[in-house]
């Protein structure tokens, strides 16, 4: 068992642990994990709406919100077209939800069905202009839609594109374009999911139903330093930050170019907000002389009633409790109050928080489904969503989280990847992804469940399904994985049927530890899906023979092709010569990265808390790993005859914790009262509405006496 430990900087593990009060192994985790600025710590600590990136940030979204909501105005006929994946379809949820609630009433929802190919196509086209739709809105796809988009403008349709793939070297002649990874977009964070590029957009489109749209304010806060006065003041625009001074004016009112400077910030006919009117007014004045009179707005009064907790606290008081200072380097007094102002605002209409959650629940789901990186705001959506789902989902979603004994569970990545996303999944994977998509628009629960009953039968059909096309591979895998030098695999098999293809690929990814394409045939066309580790980059390997394709696109895990049937040949020569040129995957003991080797007075629940803090867990972010060096296998729980895994107990430190070891190998070995080294993962076993830790192992070794 090889462990790789990596090696942290003991400076930013000491800044970190003082600046958010945290323990010594929870800070030195952070910083191995790569926390290195301390404002990507808030993505750790926090969840609320105000810390998220605003789409406001992006002009294109502006030319979306006036022209969604002038097709709202109109009553015009809005085409939302999405995908067949779990992205695609709660995108096309998330956006015909929150249109109809703002009050859109002719709305059609089309996904690619049977075995029509993905994206935007002439037979779609067609269709949009025989319906006589007048506004598409394209979500997770529709970046690579040049030719559509053009024949639709030219025939008097606009097009909207919501996606997160990556463009090709032109855009699409869209109306307007939200795709994070366009450069120049504007948006703080590329790796959105087309899901939440969707619900960013539903936020953006209420956000403009309120008087903030469009608003432009000062922030301000002046404090006595030893014979000067210090003001900072902070211009907001949609409440998000375009500018900011701070200057020291001498006290006395002696002109000075510090004082024509803040004027000169000041006095653009903006109001100005403040905390405490009159103390402020007392600061001003002994700042600037009684000849200045700035006219200020106390916004005290209006942050109490929201947050009662304020209530006699002063400025200063609230900075010393403030997390939201924390995460920035300015002042800790200004950086409170600007954290206050933007929460009054956000937090004072319920279609930018509290009923902005239901849309976090599928945004969510989205983002795990679609392999996202768990990083940056990934992470608070998905915290925020994952928390929703378990504390109070949303009607529709019952139903399956019932059915998938989920209900009062406290709902993890695993639980979606692993009970909620093959579910939805499965209908698009059949070529029914509009039942999967009735699900997510229902809001009857009667309904729900003769729909839930419905997307469970495909998936079992589904399960079905992949382990016979399995079987009929499984020679061919290795034939393939030992023609190309143990370095890939290539499944070309007119019997895999096209919504298998990324399943098949994945599982056998898993299976081999390298990169695996699958196609399948339909008609005069091939589709075909990318899985591999993420040691390999399945976008970038496509990008190589992009000429042959008519689509792909894809991520660094996953990505997908369509092209011609006569292309296929010359492909699989042109990859078979490039993968026997890459580098071999080689066949030593794979190393394992733990994140810390702990000493047995760290064994505590402790380690549970810190765990949870790291989560949400999935790509970029992986679970928790920590190594212990011999522990004692205090018991082992009797095995059935055709069980797999292993459960027993390991004493470290001053308890015996519960274990399981799902893919032992040499168990035979491991005996009661052996010490073992051992890598595991803080792990919580629900049984019957009861949650007890256990150690989920790694891996694990007899330790040198």
């Amino acid at each position: 068992m090889k462990i790789r430990i990596p090696v942290s900087d003991p400076g930013k593990v000491r800044r970190l642990k003082d600046r958010f009060s945290l323990d010594l192994l929870s800070a030195t985790i952070l910083e191995r994990r790569g926390l290195e600025r301390t404002e990507d710590a808030v993505f750790y600590l926090e969840t609320d709406t105000i810390y998220q990136h605003s789409p406001l940030e992006c002009d294109d979204v502006h030319t979306a919100v006036e022209r969604i909501n002038d097709a709202i105005e109109e009553d015009e006929s809005i085409f939302i077209f999405g995908d067949r994946d779990v992205d695609g379809v709660t995108g096309a949820a998330i956006l015909c939800r929150g249109l109809k609630k703002l009050g859109a009433k002719n709305i059609t929802v089309r996904l690619p069905e049977g075995d029509e190919p993905y994206g935007l196509t002439d037979d779609i086209v067609r269709e949009i202009l025989d319906g006589k739709h007048t506004l598409v809105i394209t979500v997770d796809n529709g970046i690579s839609a040049i030719d559509e988009i053009r024949e639709l403008g030219r025939n008097g349709v606009d097009t909207i594109v919501l996606d997160h793939h990556l463009p090709g070297e032109n855009l699409p002649p869209a109306v307007a374009i939200f795709d994070p990874k366009v450069e120049g977009s504007g948006y703080a964070f590329d790796g959105l999911s087309g899901c939440a590029v969707a619900a960013k957009m539903i936020w953006a489109l209420s956000f403009s139903r309120t008087p903030l749209y469009g608003s432009e304010c000062i922030v301000l806060h002046a404090e006595p330093r030893n014979s000067s006065i210090r003001i900072n003041a902070v211009r907001l625009e949609n409440i998000i930050e375009i500018g900011r001074i701070t200057e020291e004016i001498a006290e006395g009112g002696a002109a000075s170019r510090e004082k024509d400077r803040l004027m000169e910030f000041l006095a653009v006919g903006l109001p100005v907000m403040v905390l405490d009117a009159d103390t402020e007014k007392k600061m001003l004045r002994r700042a600037f002389g009684n000849g200045v009179d700035i006219s200020l707005v106390d916004i005290r009064e209006r942050l109490e009633a929201l947050m009662p907790v304020v209530r006699s606290h002063s400025l200063f008081d609230l900075s010393m409790l403030s997390r939201a200072a924390r995460y920035k380097d300015g002042d800790r007094e200004i950086e409170t109050l600007v954290s206050l102002f933007r929460s009054l605002s956000i937090h004072s209409y319920p279609s930018l928080s509290t009923e902005y959650d239901e849309v976090m629940e599928l945004a969510a789901i989205g983002t795990v489904a679609d392999l996202m990186p768990m990083k940056d705001e990934n992470r608070m959506i998905v915290k925020r969503g994952l928390r929703m789902l378990s504390e109070k989902p949303v009607l529709f979603l019952r139903s399956l989280l019932g059915r998938q004994n989920l209900a009062g569970k406290k709902i993890s990545t695993r639980d979606v990847s692993f009970y909620i996303a093959p579910v939805l999944n499965a209908a698009g994977r059949l070529g029914h992804p509009m039942d999967a998509l009735a699900l997510l628009l229902s809001d009857d629960a009667a309904e729900a469940d003769g729909l839930t009953d419905n997307l469970l039968a495909m998936n079992r059909q589904r399960q079905g399904n992949e382990e016979n096309a399995l079987s009929l591979v499984r020679d061919k895998a290795k034939e393939s994985f030992e023609k190309l030098g143990e370095r890939f695999v290539i499944i070309d098999d007119e019997s895999v049927p096209r919504g298998l293809t990324g399943a098949i690929a994945a599982k056998l990814s898993k299976e081999y530890s390298v990169p695996v394409l699958v196609m399948a045939s339909v008609g005069e066309r091939i589709s075909a899906s990318v899985r591999c580790p993420e040691s390999f980059n399945a976008k970038s390997f496509l990008s190589s023979f992009s000429s042959l394709f008519d689509d792909y696109g894809g991520h660094r895990c996953a990505a997908g092709f369509s092209m011609p049937a006569a292309n296929k040949e010359m492909l699989l020569q042109m990859m078979e010569n490039v993968i026997l040129s890459m580098d071999g995957s080689g066949a030593e003991d794979e190393e394992i990265t733990a994140d810390a080797d702990i000493p047995s007075e760290y064994m505590t629940t402790g380690l549970w808390r810190l765990s949870s803090m790291l989560e949400p867990y999935g790509q970029g972010n992986e679970a928790l790993r920590l190594y212990i060096r011999g522990a004692v296998i205090s018991d082992m729980m009797p095995e059935k005859s055709d069980q797999k895994f292993m459960r027993f107990s390991l004493r470290f430190g001053a308890y015996a914790w519960p274990a399981v070891w799902w893919t032992p190998h040499n168990r035979e070995t491991f005996k009661k009262g052996m010490r073992v080294n051992a890598v595991f993962t803080p792990d919580m076993n629900y049984w019957k509405g009861t949650e007890k830790e256990q150690l989920l192992i790694v891996d694990m070794e007899a330790a040198e006496n």
